[in-house]
């Protein structure tokens, strides 16, 4: 075990130079979700320097890519993953500059004991995981379904074993009415923002019957043209969420039921459709998150164990962890500042010096897991046991 240790260490040491400046360039060049050119080029250009066959454009995403490095023996298929789009007007407040560095790091990192102990390394570049969710197409066109597991660190203001995320749909509800003059003859039209009011009114009722994970939370888009016309079309988007995928079909029949009576209490019609934005749950496999934990811990990290609970929020991470043995760990890059993310305070933390150090960290503690999973079957298989095992 202290081999593996210290071998990652030196290893990861040896790479810093090259992780760090991209992170640090990628920290200085945010780019929106699908505009990540500059991002992208700069670990594909990277990925190659170390041997890696890199596709892109990849699985319909300009700015995707699937890198590949095969060992000189078999071995397992441990997929590193990526993200590296910024928010608007804060930049990398997510700190997604340092899950490329992460994903592209490891990858690089796991070469040598591929080689050694047998393995296939895959890192993906997943694109626009803040407004659009690669993950979730890649996932449906079978990117990650051969992969024996998939790994990726969010950077947090806590070292967790995982972040289970909870699954989010997402609708356009619209109403259709009939305008008419509000004030000359109203009496003619059917009124398609007071069927939306209602919607609205009925929703804020049925949470009081929901459980505790649920989250139902909308906005109306468009509620009519003039205050003097009685408005014939309105339309809101609906995000519908629960702990697990399995529960979100029937949350929103209720929620359609909704519109449905407001629709006939007004004389309109409606319609829901799907919208962008619909991930699956994160269903962290516990054997390899307590793996990576135990790991991490080797290095002197303080590791919080999460038992598997389910955090506000979503992540197209979700749709990975369905398709084959997954976790997204966090680790601490606040070093007790408290910022929070998606704030300027956390884009700050996200190019510092302590935020570069502690993916190198977490670098190590993937390196070594892939060792681990490498050279003993036995973890592999108790991983594989529980997904297989897994309630969808």
């Amino acid at each position: 075990m202290n081999t593996f240790k210290d071998r990652a260490i030196k290893i990861t040491d040896q790479l810093m130079p090259d992780l760090e400046e991209l992170a640090l360039k990628i920290h200085a060049n945010p780019e929106i979700g699908l505009e990540e050119e500059k991002a992208c080029a700069w670990q594909v250009d990277l990925l190659k320097k170390y041997g890696f066959e890199v596709e892109t454009p990849y699985a319909g995403f300009d700015t995707a890519y699937r890198a590949v490095y095969k060992g000189r023996k078999a071995g397992p298929k441990i997929a590193m993953l990526a993200e590296y789009d910024a928010l608007p007007e804060i930049g990398h407040g997510c700190g997604h500059n340092l899950i490329a560095m992460v994903g592209v790091g490891s990858g690089i990192a796991m070469r040598e004991f591929a080689d050694e102990l047998g393995g296939e390394i895959y890192v993906f570049g997943t694109p626009a995981e803040e407004n659009l969710g690669s993950k979730v197409q890649m996932s449906e066109q079978g990117a990650f379904d051969e992969m024996d597991v998939a790994m990726m660190s969010h950077p947090s203001g806590e070292n967790a074993d995982c972040f289970n995320t909870t699954a989010v749909n997402s609708y356009q509800i619209s109403f259709y009415g009939k305008t008419a003059h509000a004030a000359a003859a109203p009496e003619e039209g059917k009124n398609a923002l007071d069927a939306m009011i209602n919607f609205f009114n009925m929703v804020n009722a049925l949470r009081q019957q929901a459980t505790p994970d649920v989250r139902i939370h909308g906005i109306i888009t468009r509620g009519g043209e003039a205050p003097n016309v009685i408005p014939d079309y309105t339309e809101s988007i609906f995000y519908v969420r629960a702990n697990r995928h399995q529960d979100l079909d029937p949350l929103f029949a209720r929620v359609e039921n909704c519109a449905r009576g407001a629709a006939m209490g007004a004389g309109v019609s409606y319609t829901a459709e799907f919208t962008q934005g619909n991930n699956k749950d994160t269903c962290s496999n516990m054997a390899l998150a307590e793996l990576i934990a135990t790991q991490m811990e080797k290095l002197g990290a303080v590791v919080k164990r999460t038992h598997g609970e389910y955090t506000p929020g979503s992540s197209d991470m979700g749709d990975v962890s369905y398709r084959c043995p997954a976790v997204q760990s966090t680790f601490d890059i606040n070093s007790g500042r408290g910022a929070i993310a998606h704030t300027r305070e956390f884009t700050q933390c996200a190019g510092s010096p302590e935020g570069i150090q502690a993916a190198r960290r977490v670098i190590c503690g993937f390196v070594m897991t892939a060792a681990e999973l490498m050279s003993n079957p036995t973890y592999l298989k108790e991983i594989k046991h529980e997904f297989e095992n897994m309630t969808r």
